[in-house]
């Protein structure tokens, strides 16, 4: 199969745009701090591993964009409250956040430990809630901003992968970002909530508290059900990302979007 390209940036569409970025040391965080930093944009790169968010950060500067890696614990409310305060402190105010921390694990529900849902909760929910918490005021104070969550298909529909935490927090991601966007949609913020099927990422690698089937097994899996017959690239989420961050997305608040590569359509 050939490589897929993404779409090339639409240079100079977020000038002037401050964006605070959660989980940006990999994966689609990774993708989405080169994305928005090619279309003009100053990002805060942040991840609950430092250096992991040092090196992004250093090969966006290097590319010729605007940007700081900072450490952010997304489930730890001081962790979380500093990191945005460097950001505002660094680059004046915001304009956007986006959280793509996350992470995943398999179990049945019934052999499922406390640590293993409340960890995945951790993260995945309240690892959305408390930097849109921060992040927040001085979106309003700004007088206006976007919004972008990463959920996934598993926001929607039930993967059937044995992952209750996983789809419980996602879903969760989904209402939140709904929550927000009709709470602050007359103070010029949008709330959109991105949902992606198979992204090739480290996300399983950097779950500790995976369980359960061997990777290529579950990847497998998915793919069979997926009408492009394929994983996406980070790259093709980061893409999407921009998209909704841009005033091209203007008129689209507390929507899902499936980038699933048809993976909800069967």
């Amino acid at each position: 199969m050939t490589a897929v390209q993404p779409a090339a940036p639409v240079v100079g569409r977020l000038t002037g745009r401050r964006v605070f970025l959660t989980g940006g040391g990999s994966g689609i965080g990774e993708a989405t701090a080169h994305r928005l930093a090619s279309e003009g944009a100053a990002v805060a790169i942040t991840d609950a591993r430092e250096e992991a968010a040092t090196r992004v950060a250093d090969a966006v500067r290097a590319a010729g964009g605007t940007a700081i890696g900072l450490r952010c614990d997304v489930g730890d409310e001081t962790s979380v409250a500093d990191a945005v305060a460097a950001t505002v402190a660094e680059f004046g105010g915001l304009d956007g956040a986006v959280t793509c921390a996350g992470i995943s694990g398999t179990a049945m529900l019934h052999e499922m430990d406390i640590a293993h849902w409340e960890r995945i909760l951790r993260v995945n929910l309240t690892g959305t809630f408390l930097p849109l918490r921060a992040a927040i005021p001085h979106l309003l104070e700004a007088g206006a901003g976007s919004i972008v969550t990463v959920g996934s298909v598993a926001s929607l529909v039930s993967t059937n992968l044995n992952t209750p935490g996983y789809d419980a927090s996602k879903g969760g991601v989904l209402q939140l970002t709904r929550s927000v966007a009709m709470g602050y949609a007359d103070q010029g913020i949008r709330a959109n909530c991105l949902c992606p099927g198979l992204v090739s990422t480290g996300l399983r690698a950097n779950s500790t508290a995976l369980q359960g089937p061997e990777p290529e097994v579950t990847r497998s899996r998915v793919v069979e059900n997926t009408a492009l017959a394929r994983s996406a690239d980070p790259a093709e989420m980061a893409s999407v990302i921009a998209f909704l961050l841009s005033d091209d997305a203007s008129f689209m608040t507390g929507a899902a979007i499936a980038a699933d590569g048809g993976l909800t359509a069967n």
